[in-house]
């Protein structure tokens, strides 16, 4: 049977990770107690389907364009091949189910502006990602943030992490204009003012349950 080292609980069946901590367990496994459904296996199989599809795709795409195409042009294959493994990582962190929404909503929005950012850079660098997709992506973050806090079930607790991640959007705008000052595009004005009505709104609206919330955590 496995153990976990950090929780110091034995656990059944073939897990490779706590379901506590999500450390990494040690031992032997045994035999699973509940065995596995069938919907399960149609669902692995289906993302097993999903990731092949995927890596050929970047395969084919890097094989045309650094073999089958010469010249000087612009190497989409660099591109479709960078999204595919941003795709594959989101897919297994979503996967994984260990993510608070928040959090996982900021994870996208980070490196869709890490893949915007490096796709311009392979087809030109102009600006528009840095200037306008980037602030965008992040306003975007924001107002789901806020629109999430109130339709999420899972409890207040998450309510202090739809502030904290907000916060930190917010410190991004801010830092943008105050370092570029009037040299900054609209859009990182536009996101300021969003990132600062979502934080008064959360705390307006959510304040009273996070006050709660750190209280009780806190045996106040």
């Amino acid at each position: 049977m496995k153990n976990c080292p950090n929780c110091k609980i034995n656990i059944g069946g073939t897990f490779e990770e706590c379901p506590l901590c999500q450390g990494a367990l040690l031992g032997d496994a045994t035999v699973d107690h509940f065995p596995v459904s069938a919907n399960v296996k149609q669902r692995n199989l289906i993302q097993n389907i999903i990731l092949f599809l995927l890596l050929s795709a970047a395969v084919l795409t890097l094989i045309v364009d650094f073999i089958f195409i010469g010249g000087k042009h612009i190497h989409f294959g660099l591109i479709v091949t960078l999204w595919v493994f941003l795709i594959i990582y989101i897919n297994y962190r979503f996967m994984r189910n260990h993510d608070i929404l928040s959090q996982m909503i900021t994870l996208v929005m980070m490196l869709a502006s890490f893949g915007a950012v490096v796709t311009e850079l392979i087809i030109g660098y102009r600006g528009i990602s840095v200037h306008y997709i980037v602030p965008a992506f992040i306003t975007a973050a924001l107002v789901a943030n806020f629109v999430l806090s109130f339709i999420d079930k899972a409890g207040d607790y998450n309510v202090i992490f739809y502030i904290l991640w907000s916060v930190l959007l917010g410190v991004i705008p801010f830092l943008v204009l105050l370092i570029r000052g009037s040299r900054a595009s609209i859009a990182w004005d536009i996101c300021f003012v969003i990132s600062l009505l979502v934080l008064i709104g959360l705390m307006v609206f959510k304040g009273k349950k996070v006050i709660s919330e750190v209280q009780k955590r806190l045996h106040f």
